[in-house]
């Protein structure tokens, strides 16, 4: 898969001419161009994506909050979501590129903008070529009727089939019965 193959597959979607890059001057590769980084921020703040996360410890900044307490934190450049913190009982909050945190050290889960669409699921593109159409549409068809069906489409349709098969990427936590279960129902814990 490419960029251009991804775009190519949002401009089927709304009937436009395909193009052999993102520079070729045509109207279309000129959409394309302005609203592909965008598309894909938003697509990837959508899930905590398996392709795209980074676990990072952060460096602390010599800069402390105009009032309160706590340290900050840099965002990495290429940060577009966080999902998790590494001490959930820290409290913290995103402040421009920061994090402000009651911690001497932050690290976070996150995903960031993945470029390499080598890494794309099958069905992570199909989302991806949906949102690009969408955020593309108005300006090639000026149609917001093409537009709302679009955007029904990707929240209805591809989004949760793309999230669904990420959520099967990982292995599933294993509940198990406490010793009040056990004591219950008369079972040993051996």
């Amino acid at each position: 898969m490419s960029q251009v193959s991804i775009a190519n597959r949002a401009l089927a979607l709304i009937g436009a001419n395909k193009i052999t890059s993102l520079s070729d001057g045509t109207e279309e590769a000129k959409a394309i161009s302005n609203m592909y980084e965008g598309s894909l921020r938003s697509i990837l703040s959508e899930a905590c994506w398996g392709f795209a996360l980074k676990r990072e410890n952060l460096n602390r900044l010599n800069v402390k909050p105009a009032w309160g307490t706590g340290n900050y934190f840099q965002l990495p450049s290429d940060y577009v979501r966080v999902f998790g913190v590494m001490n959930d009982r820290v409290k913290w909050r995103i402040e421009g590129d920061k994090i402000l945190a009651d911690s001497d050290e932050f690290g976070i889960l996150y995903t960031y903008l993945m470029m390499n669409d080598a890494f794309y699921t099958p069905a992570f593109v199909d989302a991806f070529a949906c949102r690009l159409a969408f955020d593309i549409c108005f300006d090639l068809t000026n149609s917001s009727a093409k537009q709302e069906e679009l955007i029904n489409l990707y929240r209805g349709e591809y989004l949760p089939v793309a999230k669904s098969e990420n959520a099967r990427d990982k292995n599933v936590d294993q509940i198990r019965d406490d010793a009040w279960v056990n004591a219950v129902f008369g079972w040993r814990v051996g």
